[in-house]
């Protein structure tokens, strides 16, 4: 995979792996962080995107988890939230590399997506 989404607004999630989808990318989606940790488990994803809000772990929280796991501990991470963006600002010593605030701007996510994973990353299985 190479973003895994942690939401728990399935109308969030649904927004962004249809959007992202459109540019060839493998968006897998979780709606907790214990969901979230299995699925980087069993694949470990090429960038985070986790909402600061979740019902089981707030986002940093959620973001030391999956980095404990092989193969994520240096997978970049996006921070996505309704917080205002001072408050966002606050949430990038957290260990996030960058920060999304709701509602998103599809033009910068997919910009902010392209810088760690490449622009159109429509990918061939052989």
């Amino acid at each position: 995979m190479d973003v895994l989404l942690v939401d728990d607004n399935v109308l969030m999630q649904q927004l962004i792996a249809r959007f992202l989808g459109e540019f060839g990318y493998q968006v897998a989606v979780a709606g907790l962080a214990s969901e979230a940790v299995a699925l980087a488990r069993k694949s470990p994803p090429g960038l985070l995107m986790i909402d600061m809000h979740l019902p089981d772990l707030d986002g940093p929280d959620a973001l030391i988890a999956l980095r404990r796991l092989p193969g994520c501990a240096d997978t970049p991470a996006i921070a996505i939230s309704g917080l205002a963006e001072e408050e966002m600002r606050h949430m990038m010593m957290h260990d996030f590399n960058e920060y999304l605030v709701k509602p998103v701007d599809l033009d910068m996510l997919h910009a902010t997506v392209a810088r760690y994973l490449g622009p159109n990353l429509a990918r061939s299985v052989g």
